[in-house]
């Protein structure tokens, strides 16, 4: 009895995450090139052992103690095209990262709308793009572009290259916010050539109606487990106010 109670106490919990990382992707459906994230869901017993391997035994069978939050992945899918007609606005092909200078260090992104700060670096998210010798720098009062194969154009003329990035099998990229990521293990390969879209976003991967569909399924399961902690807790207090009474 006390078990169920624990069980549907954690599962309640499970899905209150759960909807968090839903509302989290809903209210990135406007940011350019946001890769949605996922909840993964595990037992009580299988994330202790995945946690503290290999200083305690697997256990075979045996009470598991109900379903939590394992991890929160990120989905690399890349997002659908959106014309903008915006000359330093570019579409990144598939599995294609730009590098931005950050006070942390380099964080990449697929973010791809770009824009001239005042003080002439090339930016996006509010961070300086890298190019081949460093970050970006641009002198005021031109007109620039983006071309194909990623030079930054004025007037026709090439005034600097951005850098593009791809990543080792296996390489584990860590969502700081932002459409920022981190590399927390790998290797990040400097690509000599890669063809943009120029005029073009990447819209976020998130699909609303998808999302708010697995919102609602997650608040059901909440309900009905919701509803077995409080078949439980009757059982319990029946239990305790006649189990032992004098007929």
């Amino acid at each position: 009895m006390i078990r169920g109670i624990i069980s549907a106490t954690t599962a309640m919990r499970a899905q209150v995450l759960n909807q968090e990382v839903i509302a989290n992707n809903l209210a990135n459906v406007a940011t350019p090139a946001y890769e949605q994230d996922r909840a993964v869901f595990g037992t009580f017993h299988d994330v202790l052992i995945y946690r503290f391997e290999p200083f305690v035994e697997t256990a075979i069978g045996g009470y598991t103690g109900g379903s939590v939050i394992q991890d929160v992945k990120t989905i690399h899918a890349k997002g659908p095209a959106e014309t903008t007609g915006n000359p330093l606005d570019i579409y990144l092909p598939d599995g294609t990262y730009l590098g931005v200078e950050t006070p942390s260090g380099t964080r990449y992104t697929r973010r791809g709308d770009l824009e001239v700060s005042p003080d002439g670096y090339l930016m996006v998210g509010g961070y300086r793009v890298l190019g081949a010798s460093g970050p970006v720098r641009l002198e005021g009062g031109k007109n620039y572009s983006i071309s194909e194969d990623g030079l930054v154009l004025a007037g026709g003329e090439e005034v600097g290259a951005l850098n593009f990035y791809t990543f080792s099998e296996g390489a584990n990229l860590v969502k700081e916010g932002n459409s920022l990521f981190r590399l927390e293990s790998g290797t990040a390969i400097t690509l000599a050539s890669a063809r943009v879209i120029p005029g073009a976003l990447e819209k976020s991967s998130v699909d609303p109606v998808s999302e708010m569909v697995r919102l609602i399924s997650a608040m059901r399961t909440y309900e009905a487990a919701q509803r077995v902690l409080h078949s439980h807790d009757e059982t319990l207090e029946q239990a305790i106010n006649r189990v032992g009474r004098v007929s």
